[in-house]
């Protein structure tokens, strides 16, 4: 099964269970995506591999949403900004769709290019990137460890 999905009134195609994803926050944490990606998991879909590959996304800054335990990217003011996150290949179109409906309206899915250390050539990969007010977002970068060690157990 193929889904069409409008993005910026351009049309593109997923394909079925090839998808490279970058993550930056809370899906960094691989029992937090397992826990996204088994949301009404059919016994028929191949298992969850969340093989975290470390990668950089340039040109994007993290920012702590304000209020919340979560972050959000956005374009940064020149490739100086850069996001460290992971990628996971071989998400499946359900699982897209699992992501898609667990951010929220303020983000919107795209196709980015990231760098995974120590290799040169940049990789297609889709990404979540916040479209909402920068308002709603601190000056300071949305913090891991931080996450980790006081909110990790809510989710």
């Amino acid at each position: 099964m193929s889904f069409v999905i409008i993005v910026k009134k351009k049309k593109f195609l997923l394909m079925d269970n090839n998808f490279t994803c970058f993550f930056y926050g809370t899906l960094v944490f691989p029992q937090i995506l397992k826990q996204v990606l088994n949301d009404g998991r059919k016994n028929t879909e191949p298992p969850i591999n969340v093989e975290q590959i470390p990668a950089t996304l340039k040109g994007y800054k993290r920012r702590k949403v304000i209020g919340t335990d979560y972050p959000a990217i956005l374009k940064g003011d020149d490739l100086k900004d850069e996001t460290r996150g992971v990628l996971i290949r071989g998400l499946s179109s359900q699982d897209i769709r699992r992501l898609d409906n667990f951010e929220s309206h303020q983000y919107e899915r795209k196709k980015i290019k990231v760098y995974i250390e120590n290799e040169g050539t940049p990789i297609e990969a889709i990404t979540y990137v916040w479209k909402d007010s920068p308002d709603l977002l601190d000056e300071k970068d949305w913090n891991s460890e931080e996450f980790e060690w006081s909110k990790f157990s809510d989710y």
